[in-house]
């Protein structure tokens, strides 16, 4: 029975299971590629519990049945969102509610940890990736500075007298953090440690990673400083050797936790085997978690296929009155907004005799997707060569607009004014445009753009924030 429900939320949400597989097959960025090994140890997990599942009573359980009804409905939209890490997040949970809502909780209990277990084979913890890189970095800062070599550090770059080393993301841990949670995870849980105790590994676990990631890296920077960079650590390969300095800490890991836990105490078999009453699988509960599982992702492709997508207007989006003028974009700037997979992009110039020019860019598309969207990683609203220096809200007589600083290489500083626009409404914010998006996605195809204008700031942005207001005051964006 719960095979049955493995293979049908597996192949309903499709596009999470494909994520999962490449990112497990992915033997270049390598983070993941343990998720094979996770999925294994869940699966043992579910047989070794087998026989409490079978003696555990089944019915149906209406409470999860809504809740499944709702996590698909979450899942929905954040596909169509485009939020890969929250569909993905979401997809395991998807299995355990299914179980929940077939055959009540005296079964989906028993499954609580192996399903829990699987997040440890999820890509989204790459979202904890600038956060370990920063904290290598700043521990490099500080160890070096307490032993050397001498070293000048500049963001992820660090330079010794010899050479130099950039702590990139895959230099985070993040890969040594995830493994040993997981172990930890699954070291409490076979020794059936209360909570307490868990969390206590847990944290013992995320230091001693942290710690052995920050020696690899120590260790690689004062080799290459010893031998000129020369170093097989440096010159070839440190990715085994960082596995090898990991292994140190699982070590210290397992004697830590025996030297300090005490071993709990064992459960009395007859008293387990009384909080059990013997029952056969309810087979109309698995019927009613697959239907729930299926309407919805059904509904959402019957609707959308029905329903084509929006052709984008014709109609210019800056209407100038005079004295305001439109010219093409100058050679020179340094602004280049980049949204991938975008099925429409303008960029202009339009100003005023003798004032500065207002760049005004505008991209749109008619359905977005993964890799295709208006928020997202292929997406850029400052582009290659500027930076962002600091945000706020600005509201005008046209509208409310995100006003965004930025810097180019030279340090001079301009003000970029933007909005989302999707299904008819506006947006100052990335993740309520893209919800809002995934939402009216679900049984329609919404159009979705995003329109920015920049001016620069000569000696004073309070020149420029007026010159944009007076802009947009004119209706000339539509």
């Amino acid at each position: 029975m719960l095979l049955v429900l493995v293979i049908v939320v597996a192949a309903a949400f499709w596009p999470s299971t494909a994520v999962l597989l490449a990112q497990w097959s992915d033997f270049i960025n390598i983070t993941f590629t343990h998720g094979w090994l996770i999925l294994a140890v869940c699966i043992w997990l579910v047989v070794r519990s087998g026989a409490a599942i079978e003696r555990a009573p089944a019915r149906p359980w209406p409470l999860a049945q809504l809740a499944l009804l709702l996590a698909v409905l979450a899942w929905l939209v954040s596909y169509r969102a485009s939020i890969q890490d929250l569909h993905v997040t979401i997809f395991p949970a998807l299995f355990w509610l299914a179980v929940a809502a077939a055959f009540g909780w005296p079964v989906a209990r028993l499954l609580i940890f192996p399903v829990a277990f699987f997040v440890f084979a999820l890509p989204s913890w790459a979202q904890l990736g600038n956060s370990l890189q920063e904290l290598t970095v700043f521990a490099m800062r500080l160890v070096l500075g307490l032993t050397g070599p001498p070293a000048q550090i500049r963001g992820d770059l660090i330079h010794i007298p010899n050479g130099s080393f950039r702590i990139e993301e895959g230099c985070s841990g993040l890969h040594f953090m995830i493994v040993g949670l997981a172990v930890a995870a699954l070291h409490g849980h076979l020794r059936r440690d209360p909570v307490r105790f868990r969390l206590a590994e847990l944290a013992l676990m995320a230091a001693l990673a942290l710690l052995a990631n920050w020696v690899r890296v120590y260790t690689i920077i004062e080799a290459g400083y010893l031998t000129e960079m020369r170093s097989y650590l440096v010159s070839v390969s440190h990715y085994w050797f960082g596995w090898g300095v990991f292994a140190v800490a699982l070590v210290a890991f397992f004697w830590l936790v025996n030297q300090w836990l005490p071993e709990p105490a064992a459960t009395p078999p007859g008293a387990e085997a009384a909080s059990r009453n013997a029952s056969g699988a309810d087979i109309k509960g698995l019927m009613l978690a697959t239907g729930l599982l299926l309407v919805l992702p059904l509904l959402s492709l019957i609707v959308r296929a029905v329903r084509p997508a929006s052709v984008l207007s014709d109609v210019p989006f800056v209407v100038l009155s005079p004295p305001w003028f439109a010219s093409p974009p100058g050679s020179d700037s340094r602004w280049w907004p980049e949204f991938a997979g975008a099925d429409d992009t303008e960029y202009l110039q339009v100003q005023k005799p003798g004032a500065a020019a207002i760049e005004v860019f505008r991209a749109r598309y008619r359905e977005q997707k993964q890799g295709a969207e208006l928020v997202g990683s292929s997406s850029s609203l400052l582009g290659p060569q500027l930076r962002w220096r600091g945000e706020q809200l600005r509201v005008t007589s046209a509208g409310t607009f995100a006003e965004t600083e930025a810097a180019d290489t030279e340090d001079k500083h301009s003000l970029v004014w933007w909005r989302y626009q999707v299904a008819g409404r506006t947006f100052t914010r990335g993740l309520p445009c893209q919800l809002w998006y995934g939402l009216s996605a679900t049984l329609s195809r919404p159009p979705s753009s995003l329109i920015a204008l920049r001016a620069a700031c000569l000696g004073d942005c309070a020149a420029a924030r007026r010159q944009l207001n007076e802009l947009v005051a004119t209706g000339a964006l539509r």
